[in-house]
């Protein structure tokens, strides 16, 4: 292969960037130019498809060959650099990265400077620096890549590198200049496009956490505009914001740059009348999370001043009362509900957080009849208050009024065992059997109600049943368990068909 005996600077590095045994398919870094192909005769083409099959195959000692062929007999096709440049790959490939320099990448460059290949070439060498961990020598590659081909993507590529490099030593002069040059600099070509998106929202936050809402506003617009620029602007800043707070050493900058924000959202409000009340509780939620309670409150009055006092706007309101242990305003506002039925549910719902549990059914009986449709549903509320005040057989009595088997089954069978009352119970628990998929937990309920009455061959007989009779189910697995646990017994050895 051709040598040189003078290397420049950018050919004393080790190129280690090695892929898998077997590729699927080529890289950017790897493809030949349509432009170039066409040039090229027939045979010219045949050996290079040869040459690619392999080394997409994995077979690189003989890509390499062939490679090498192509190179002895079309020194002077347009496709030569090509060849050179997979030789390189290749030779990478076979991890022998100081020939892949010696005698390839630096070749291309060298006899075909002006070439594509020259410059897929060049910055493979860069790459080549990172591989090895040679940092200092790889962003002087890279930045030499932005300077010598600045309207090339792979100068956009390269500006990608160095940035990784900005961030994990943190230099933040650097970063700040690259996120520039990709934000307003860099032509948003088809391949360039995304990366420069990505730099201009990056580029935005590390404004918003500066507090230069303006700034990263600007940066935002190079990608946005009209609703949707404001849309990202405000997203950005408010997640900037409640990262900031959740450090005390940062909590004034996160203050800080919600000031901006809020005078955004006030001219936005000005400018988007349709949207106008949407804004304010936007300002009104990013109060809230500053911790500014009286701020919040007057955004709620203004609302409901300009716009009227909606179900919406009095949930909130009742939310803001809660939060400050003032629960019979919260109240008052939900007794001004339109929608009654939903003012109703919240109040039996704090009466229950409050633990007054007649206050709550009493609203659920309200509620049974002005909403007779969804009378079930508030029978069930009330059963469920009767069990925490321990009145079981007044929750048997409301659980069947309601059309809800088997849980309804399930629920009184508890109340029967609550109360001592063990025979009623496995006849609930029986008659939840005829339904498939509750038939394994009224078997195992079964077992544990004989345990509960002391009949200790009953309960066994009835667990070792479970086992037998649904062994995919994990009530199974839950008897196997617990015979294994209490009783010491290993094998389930199954038992009469009767209970």
């Amino acid at each position: 292969m051709r040598t040189r005996p003078t290397l420049t600077l950018l050919a004393a590095c080790l190129l280690l960037a090695l892929a898998p045994a077997s590729r699927a398919a080529l890289s950017p870094l790897e493809q030949i130019q349509l432009a170039t192909f066409e040039k090229m005769r027939e045979v010219e083409r045949y050996q290079i498809k040869i040459a690619e099959k392999h080394y997409t195959n994995g077979t690189f000692k003989v890509a390499l060959a062939e490679y090498e062929k192509f190179l002895t007999l079309y020194e002077k096709s347009p496709g030569a650099p090509y060849a050179q440049l997979m030789w390189s790959h290749t030779m990478m490939q076979l991890k022998k990265p100081k020939t892949a320099l010696r005698e390839g990448f630096q070749s291309v460059i060298d006899y075909w400077p002006e070439s594509h290949e020259a410059t897929m070439a060049a910055y493979c060498i860069a790459d080549a620096y990172r591989t090895m961990g040679e940092v200092k020598s790889a962003q002087t590659a890279f930045r030499f890549l932005v300077k010598e081909y600045p309207d090339h993507d792979i100068a956009v590529r390269s500006r990608v590198d160095l940035l990784h490099y900005a961030r994990l030593h943190q230099d933040e002069v650097e970063r700040l200049a690259l996120l520039n040059d990709l934000t307003f600099k860099v032509k948003r070509t088809e391949t360039a496009t995304a990366t420069c998106i990505a730099a201009c929202r990056e580029l935005a936050e590390l404004h918003f956490f500066a507090q230069r809402l303006d700034e990263g506003s600007k940066a935002l617009a190079t990608t946005y505009a009209g609703p949707e620029l404001f849309d990202n602007v405000y997203g950005l800043s408010a997640k900037t914001v409640e990262h900031l707070l959740k450090k005390p050493a940062t909590k004034p900058a996160a203050l800080k740059l919600a000031d901006q924000l809020l005078t955004t959202l006030r001219a936005e409000a000005v400018e988007r009348p349709a949207i106008e009340k949407e804004l304010l509780y936007r300002a009104a939620d990013l109060n809230a999370t500053l911790g500014r309670p009286s701020e919040t409150w007057k955004f709620y009055e203004e609302i409901g001043k300009r716009f009227g006092r909606d179900d919406d706007l009095l949930g909130r309101m009742a939310a803001w009362y809660k939060q400050r242990e003032k629960r019979a305003d919260a109240r008052r506002m939900y007794e001004e509900f339109k929608d009654v039925v939903a003012g109703r549910k919240n109040i039996a719902a704090m009466f229950l957080e409050e633990g007054k549990i007649p206050e709550a059914m009493e609203v659920f009986r309200k509620l049974i009849e002005i909403d007779g449709d969804h009378a079930g549903d508030y029978l069930w509320s009330i059963a469920e208050c009767y069990e925490k005040l321990a009145d079981w057989k007044k929750a048997i009595a409301t659980y069947r009024q309601i059309d809800r088997f088997p849980d309804n089954y399930f629920r009184m069978a508890a109340c029967h065992r609550k109360l001592g009352e063990p025979l009623e119970a496995i006849v609930l628990y029986n008659q939840i059997k005829v339904i498939d998929n509750a038939a394994p937990e009224a078997s195992l309920q079964i077992g544990f109600t004989y345990e509960e009455a002391k009949d200790k061959e009953k309960a066994i007989r009835t667990f070792q049943l479970t086992c037998k009779r649904y062994p995919k189910a994990g009530q199974a697995g839950q008897a196997h368990a617990h015979l294994q646990n209490k009783y010491n017994i290993n094998v389930t050895l199954g038992g009469s068909e009767e209970e």
